[in-house]
């Protein structure tokens, strides 16, 4: 067990700043009430039920804030808790923990523990942001030591001009943006002529299947030259593909965080320097179910990690940066009332796991490497279950995290090839999957059909 230290993320709706907490901690010598150190005579003690108040340990990473890395130190004895809010107000030490997060435990452990970024990690539950401590012990009381930089929480922010939002100052500095990874740039390619009028972006992990979702929406859009082939707006890169049908575009985005987010981050600029406004975006794809019958499609209220919170975590410079994973929710509901018009497969809104790993991090028994039981696996698939989780794939945190960071009204829409709780292979004909995977392509064209009005083709 590991003593927690919780910061409480300030929460600034509708705005670009970044409210960050860090802390910085070397345990040598004891503080004062006041925060201020005191020479150590020996261990300093503070009985169960009293406070003490220090500010040294606690860096706001705001201009004129104490830098990441910065060193403060502390004294607390066994069984006492830490909470304080971000920006470097009080933290207050007493011998039981208020009832926000009571139910978090967390005590000063009994053993020594040094704390190691890959296995004590700064993460945000609801409004606040966790660091999990390791300790040691010393004489009449327990000390840590502890140096790591920030943690941050950024929150979603929307334009009431419907213009996609960037988040970089050093852009404006830039004489040229050059999107490497999609072959287009500002200065090579004229964005608002190629792309202004989009309304409608579609992703998904297979350049295959995105352009034969790109054809598809020119027969359901009725535009010219449907049935005939689409060009790759990306040819020059080997990295992604990017198709365009109308008001709609259709691009890849590979497989993974690390994948998406590349694509995500070229893609928001593109966007941003097309001066597009009022855009949906929307990724389609394939996902592992959980209780639920294969060919479900699974609408995502919220993106959730492996821990089942809805967070999206990423290290930046060394600091922790938590960005939020909520979706809109009228999108889904809109989406899920396109549903009913399509009754010939089980549609339904729930929680999306997203993992960094297929194998391993999805509790699948049948991969090279295997570190758990089959009961061990079933006891973690029927707690995610139980928390929402309806299906499980790899990308939607980051997905969703990226796109209201900048504004982009998003949803999340997958097939199930198979139910978790039953097996890990996917066992279905393939022309039992390649229908599967018409079925999200098929609500999200009925969707853009009526946002259109359009009528429904036959």
């Amino acid at each position: 067990m590991f003593w927690i230290c919780t910061f409480c993320s300030q929460r600034m709706a509708q705005s670009s700043e970044v409210s960050r907490a860090a802390a910085v901690a070397r345990l040598s010598v004891p503080f004062s009430p006041q925060g201020k150190k005191q020479p150590r005579v020996g261990a300093q003690q503070h009985p169960a039920g009293t406070s003490h108040l220090h500010r040294a340990h606690m860096c706001s990473h705001v201009p004129g804030a104490h830098p990441a890395g910065q060193r403060a130190q502390g004294h607390w004895p066994e069984g006492q808790r830490v909470t304080g809010p971000a920006l470097g107000l009080p933290v207050k030490v007493t011998g039981d923990a208020p009832a926000q997060t009571a139910s978090l435990g967390g005590t000063v452990p009994a053993r020594e523990e040094p704390w190691h970024p890959s296995k004590h990690r700064s993460r945000q539950v609801g409004g606040l942001a966790l660091l999990t401590l390791g300790a040691a012990q010393s004489t009449g009381g327990y000390r840590f030591q502890l140096t790591l930089g920030a943690t941050m929480t950024e929150t979603t922010a929307y334009s009431g001009s419907g213009l996609v939002l960037v988040k970089n100052p050093h852009l404006d500095l830039m004489e040229e943006d050059v999107l490497y990874h999609l072959d287009l740039g500002t200065k090579t390619h004229d964005l608002p002529a190629m792309f202004g009028d989009i309304k409608f972006v579609c992703v998904g992990g297979s350049p295959n299947r995105m352009r034969a979702f790109a054809q598809f929406m020119q027969r359901e859009l009725g535009l010219p030259g449907a049935g005939e082939d689409v060009a790759d707006i990306c040819a020059g890169s080997d990295r992604y593909a990017m198709y365009r049908a109308g008001p709609v575009l259709s691009v890849s985005h590979g497989m993974g965080i690390p994948s998406i987010s590349i694509m995500l981050h070229e893609l928001i600029k593109l966007l941003h320097h097309a001066r597009c406004r009022d855009v949906t975006i929307i990724r389609i794809g394939t996902s592992g179910g959980l209780g639920i019958e294969a060919g479900s499609v699974v609408i995502t209220d919220t993106a959730v990690d492996s821990c089942f919170q809805p967070r999206f975590e990423q290290v930046v410079l060394g600091d922790v940066v938590v960005r939020s994973t909520e979706l809109d929710k009228g999108l889904a509901a809109e989406l899920l009332a396109c549903s009913r018009d399509i009754p010939d497969f089980p549609t339904l809104i729930g929680h999306t796991m997203c993992t960094y790993d297929f194998y391993e991090g999805q509790g699948r028994l049948d991969g090279a490497f295997c570190s758990f039981s089959s009961e061990k696996k079933l006891e973690y698939l029927r707690r995610a279950y139980d928390a929402g989780v309806r299906n499980i794939e790899m990308e939607s945190t980051a997905f969703a995290a990226l796109c209201g960071l900048c504004g982009l009204k998003a949803a999340v829409v997958c097939v199930t090839l198979l139910d978790r709780l039953e097996g890990d292979q996917i066992r279905a004909p393939h022309e039992v999957l390649w229908e599967y995977q018409q079925r999200p392509q098929r609500l999200i064209a009925a969707f853009i059909r009526k946002r259109l009005g359009l009528c429904p083709t036959d």
